[in-house]
């Protein structure tokens, strides 16, 4: 199994965009690259806009042979919801549309579904379903808050079976920071955890220091 991220926010953009290889399969994960529109009161430097571009060359690259691509949640930085053509003879695995989502993400995502139109060569609902595809296995979580609370809405979780190895994409958890969020990870027992942490960057307005202390207690447990 090889797996490549190809735009994160250690990278310079808000995403977690990930190509899994795996026996001939190819799944991208999450492929949406935004960026903060006024972070710390600031909007976007140039050199942002720069990577921001160039990452999603590497995304829309990747998307040209994968043959699923992956949704987690309605955020910007996970999907693309303009350029259809990405979406264009693949295989769509979205969390479900209707069901646990807040309402700004159903808003986008019937938006999304509808422009995709016949595009996509299918779409199914991921939450809390498994997929054998001929050796790979691709198990995703039933729908976990976005964080603390359901406030931003709801993600699911991706867990990739290949060869005896497990890779384990979170989405945004942030952290994980309730039990729903670590079971799942402990369930599958990964080899390899793609985790997007603490909200550190949030640390004394929306993310607090009991947040902090309880996402790094639930990452040791499962390390």
């Amino acid at each position: 199994m090889r797996v490549t991220p190809l735009a994160a926010d250690s990278m310079g953009t808000r995403s977690m965009a990930t190509l899994v290889e795996a026996d001939g399969w190819k799944i991208l994960i999450d492929p949406g690259v935004a960026l903060g529109p006024k972070r710390y009161g600031l909007p976007p430097h140039p050199k942002e806009l720069e990577r921001k571009e160039d990452h999603w060359k590497r995304v829309k690259e990747a998307a040209k042979d994968a043959q699923i691509l992956v949704i987690t949640h309605y955020h910007h930085d996970h999907y693309h919801p303009q350029e259809m053509e990405i979406y264009r003879g693949k295989t769509l695995i979205i969390k479900d549309p209707k069901s646990h989502i807040n309402r700004n993400q159903a808003k986008r995502a019937k938006a999304f579904l509808q422009d995709l139109g016949e595009t996509p060569r299918g779409v199914m609902v991921g939450d809390g379903r498994a997929f054998n595809l001929e050796g790979v296995d691709l198990v995703f979580s039933p729908p976990v808050p976005h964080g603390k609370s359901s406030r931003l809405g709801y993600v699911i979780q991706v867990a990739v079976h290949y060869g005896g190895e497990t890779f384990l994409f979170t989405s945004d958890v942030q952290g994980p920071l309730l039990p729903q969020q670590q079971e799942f990870i402990l369930d599958m027992d990964p080899s390899v955890l793609y985790v997007d942490g603490p909200m550190t960057y949030m640390m004394g307005t929306r993310f607090s220091r009991e947040d902090l202390e309880a996402a790094l207690k639930n990452l040791l447990e499962i390390l």
